[in-house]
């Protein structure tokens, strides 16, 4: 099951990137998303997720508790990743409202340089 997780996590980070590469401030957002999920399945992998249990959050014997702080520091990223993701769209919005286009060399040089 590592080996599953290994590979699909591999291949989110590696779509985030060709995302962020793209000309595009909204494939630029999903980018980061794409990141952001991904890291958080490599900490629930690193966590001690196993399928015998059916949810890697719930054990069911004293013996097979996991850790909790995983869980925790998914939950925060979540949340953190969430906000990040309203503020790069709405920062998308605004250049696409101000400029009318979302592609980054299209927009201006900085004037105040």
């Amino acid at each position: 099951m590592e080996l599953l997780m290994a590979i699909v996590i591999g291949v989110m980070f590696a779509a985030g990137t060709y995302m962020i590469l793209r000309p595009s401030l909204i494939r630029v957002v999903m980018g980061f998303s794409l990141y952001s999920n991904a890291a958080n399945l490599l900490l629930i992998t690193c966590g001690g997720y196993s399928a015998d249990w059916g949810s890697p959050f719930v054990a069911t014997s004293a013996g097979t508790l996991m850790d909790p702080l995983p869980p925790d520091i998914i939950l925060t990223a979540i949340v953190i990743s969430f906000a990040v993701s309203a503020l790069l769209l709405t920062v998308s919005y605004r250049v696409y409202l101000d400029h009318g286009t979302d592609n980054p060399e299209e927009l201006p040089p900085d004037s105040l340089a």
